[in-house]
């Protein structure tokens, strides 16, 4: 047994498939399910509240409160 493959429908097939999703969703719930943009991940998880302090520190650079490592 396999899976039958078919082309994609066309473009103008597409758009209504987009049109009825887009009338789902909102721009709240777009922001909400993605979250904010931090593609570094610094923001989040430090334990001193005014965010992480990098040190450079044995040829690594390390948060001085929370030791998240940043770049080695």
């Amino acid at each position: 047994m396999g899976f039958h493959r078919e082309r994609q429908p066309p473009a103008l097939a597409r758009a209504g498939i987009t049109a009825a999703v887009l009338e789902l969703l909102t721009a709240q719930d777009v922001a909400e399910a993605i979250g904010p943009a931090d593609p570094f991940r610094l923001v989040h998880d430090c334990i001193n509240p005014a965010g992480h302090d990098a040190i450079a520190a044995c040829g690594e650079v390390v948060c001085c409160h929370c030791a998240k490592v940043f770049w080695r």
